[in-house]
């Protein structure tokens, strides 16, 4: 296993770098906008991609074909994908959350309850792209699991034009902490549901 995130590692940093730039670019651009939440969910947002992008890379490469030879399970070769997309994920949301931290307290509106929510708001939307794309993509393989991935995306644009009509502050009036802490317990039970689906359909593939 450890082999296997090496080598989505060495990818993502010979092909996939523009992901970061990206990120931090919009975190950057974060501080000089006033409570854009869209600036907030975008990084996130393209972190939860990284892993379809790299099955892309591995099926471009015929890296699902070599891999058989290899003494690596299917199951192996999935959670490595699923692995990979949380510590992607996790990364860039520490990031935008510290930064987002850092903004509160530099013009002296900290806020807990504005911390939680955000904090919680960008943890589902960091799980929820890969949740419901990686078994497509597993199962259909890069190409047509892009269908998917499309939709997904327009479906995360809809989101980000409803948010960006108001500000935090409005978004932030929908604050419930029972809400937040059952989104936050659903959106990680559907990632295990969706990473066992994934196994199973991946399994089932003829390759």
């Amino acid at each position: 296993m450890k082999g296997l995130l090496i080598k989505d590692f060495y990818v993502f940093s010979k092909y996939c770098r523009a992901f970061l730039v990206i990120a931090v670019i919009f975190i950057a651009v974060s501080f000089y906008s006033e409570n854009n939440v869209f600036l907030y969910i975008y990084p996130v947002m393209i972190a939860g991609i990284i892993p379809m992008t790299l099955i892309s890379y591995d099926e471009r490469s015929n890296w699902n074909l070599y891999s058989g030879t290899l003494p690596y399970s299917k199951t192996q070769l999935v959670s490595a994908k699923y692995l990979i997309g949380l510590i992607f994920s996790g990364c860039i949301y520490i990031f935008t959350m510290f930064a987002f931290m850092l903004k509160l307290f530099i013009k002296n509106s900290f806020s807990l309850n504005a911390l939680l929510f955000l904090g919680t708001f960008l943890l589902v939307i960091s799980v929820t792209g890969p949740t419901f794309l990686l078994p497509f993509v597993f199962k259909y393989g890069a190409e047509k699991g892009r269908i998917v991935y499309y939709v997904i995306i327009g479906l995360f644009c809809v989101l980000a034009a409803f948010l960006v009509t108001g500000d935090l502050q409005t978004v932030l009036q929908l604050n419930q902490k029972w809400i937040l802490g059952i989104s936050v317990i659903s959106a990680f039970l559907l990632y295990a549901l969706s990473w066992v689906l994934s196994i199973i359909f991946y399994k089932n593939r003829e390759l």
